[in-house]
C-alpha cells in the first residue's frame, strides 16, 4: 500500500472543487523573462546550474520526485513541479512507481489522454494496481464520465482497500444525485480519518467540504474545517469557497491576504475584495492579469477555469463565457459547473444554460444555490415576455 501515496499526490488536480494550482514546466527564450513568483516559504534552490543538476540527477529517487510533487500540490510551488519533471526526464524507468509519477506530471499539464494511456499501461501489467485504479477513476470523475469512473472504484476488491473504495464511490455519488447518501458514507469515513495517514484524511475532508458547500450544511462545514489543516493550498481553497458562499467576505480577505503568490487563492481574494469594494481589488486584478500573460507566453491551456473567473471579475462577460465553454470540454467538477453557469447567465446565453441544465438532469448533480440562480433567470425571462 506504500504506493498509494502517488494517488493522493494526483489529487492536486482532482480534489473536488480545487482548481489547478500550478503550471506545467516551461523553458523561456529569454534569460530575463520572469515567469512566476515563488511562494514566500519556498526552499533554497537545489541546483544553481545545469551541471549541478546533471551531476546530482543520478542520485534522485522516486521518493524524492514524489515529495516534490507533494510540495507542488500542498504549497502551490511551481519550482518543485519543475524539479520533479526534470527528474522524470532524466529517468527511463518503466516500473509502475515511475509510470505513476509520469502520469501525475501529464495530469498537471492537463494532458489527460496521455495520462490515461500511462495509467492503462500500468493496469495492463497489474489489473489490480490500486494507485492506477484510483487515479484513473478520479481523472474520469473530473471529466464527468461518472459511470466509467465508478467501474474503476468497484475494481478495488481487496479488503485492505475498503476505505479507499468507499471514498471513491462516495465522491462519485456526491456528483450524481446521491449527495445525502455520500455524506453518510463520508461521515463514517471521517470518524476513521484521525487514524489514517494525513493524505487520506485530507482527501476525505475535501470531499466532505464540497458536499457541505453544495448542501449549505453549516454543522458539517464547521466539523470538517475543525479537522482539516489550516495552511495548505487545497484546504485554504475549501475554506475560502465556504466563506464566500456565506457572504463572509472580510473573513476571506483576512484568510488569504498573505497568499497572493498563489494564483487560485489570489482569485478568491479578489472575489472578496470586489464584494467589499476594496481598492486593492484593482491592484490584484492587475497582478492576476500579469499571471495570465505568463500563461499565454508559456502557451498553456491548463488554466481555463482561472481565466474565466478572472474575466468575470473584470467584467469581460463574453470572454468569460468563451473560456468557460473551453474549460467545460476538459473539466466538470463543482467549480467548473459553477463558473460555466455563472458565465452563461451573465452572458444571457440560452444555449449554454441548456447545456448545464441537461447535465444536471442527466447526472442528478445537486447544488441548490446554482439551481436557484437558473430558476431566477427563467423567472426574470418570463417577466419580460
Amino acid at each position: 500500500m506504500h504506493r498509494l501515496k502517488s494517488f493522493f499526490i494526483s489529487l492536486a488536480l482532482f480534489a473536488t472543487a480545487s482548481p489547478t494550482l500550478f503550471a506545467a514546466p516551461f523553458t523561456p527564450d529569454d534569460d530575463q523573462q520572469i515567469l512566476a513568483t515563488l511562494p514566500t516559504d519556498s526552499p533554497p534552490p537545489r541546483y544553481s546550474t545545469v551541471s549541478d543538476f546533471v551531476s546530482g540527477s543520478t542520485n534522485t529517487s522516486p521518493e524524492q520526485t514524489r515529495q516534490l510533487l507533494e510540495r507542488a500540490y500542498l504549497q502551490g510551488d511551481p519550482r518543485a513541479l519543475g524539479q520533479a519533471q526534470a527528474q522524470l526526464d532524466q529517468s527511463d524507468d518503466q516500473n509502475a512507481e515511475t509510470l505513476m509519477l509520469r502520469a501525475r506530471a501529464l495530469q498537471a499539464a492537463h494532458k489527460f489522454d496521455e495520462a490515461k494511456g500511462v495509467l492503462e499501461q500500468i493496469l495492463s501489467q497489474n489489473p489490480s494496481d490500486p494507485d492506477a485504479l484510483l487515479t484513473l477513476s478520479s481523472l474520469l470523475l473530473v471529466q464527468g464520465q461518472f459511470d466509467e469512473a465508478m467501474s474503476y472504484c468497484n475494481r478495488l476488491n481487496d479488503a485492505s482497500l475498503r476505505v479507499y473504495q468507499l471514498a471513491c464511490v462516495a465522491q462519485i455519488n456526491s456528483m450524481t444525485g446521491k449527495l445525502s447518501q455520500a455524506k453518510e458514507t463520508l461521515s463514517g469515513l471521517a470518524s476513521l480519518a484521525p487514524g489514517l495517514d494525513a493524505a487520506t484524511a485530507r482527501w476525505i475532508y475535501l470531499i466532505q467540504a464540497d458536499a457541505a458547500l453544495r448542501s449549505q450544511d453549516a454543522p458539517l462545514a464547521k466539523e470538517v474545517f475543525a479537522m482539516m489543516d489550516s495552511q495548505t493550498v487545497p484546504t485554504l481553497m475549501a475554506r475560502a469557497d465556504w466563506l464566500l458562499a456565506q457572504g463572509e467576505y472580510d473573513k476571506v480577505r483576512q484568510l488569504l491576504q498573505d497568499h497572493t503568490d498563489k494564483d487560485a487563492l489570489l482569485l478568491k481574494l479578489i472575489s472578496a475584495q470586489v464584494a467589499l469594494e476594496d481598492p486593492k481589488a484593482q491592484q490584484n486584478l492587475a497582478l492576476m492579469q500579469d499571471r495570465i500573460e505568463v500563461w499565454r507566453i508559456r502557451q498553456e491551456n491548463a488554466h481555463k477555469r482561472e481565466q474565466a473567473n478572472y474575466a468575470l471579475l473584470s467584467n469581460q462577460t463574453n470572454l468569460a463565457l468563451k473560456l468557460a465553454q473551453e474549460n467545460w470540454q476538459q473539466q466538470r467538477e463543482t467549480a467548473d459547473i459553477a463558473i460555466y453557469t455563472t458565465a452563461a447567465i451573465k452572458a444571457n446565453s440560452q444555449a449554454d444554460i441548456d447545456i448545464v441544465e441537461q447535465f444536471i438532469k442527466e447526472t442528478g448533480f445537486e447544488y441548490p444555490a446554482l439551481e436557484r440562480s437558473l430558476n431566477k433567470r427563467h423567472l426574470s425571462k418570463e417577466t419580460h415576455l
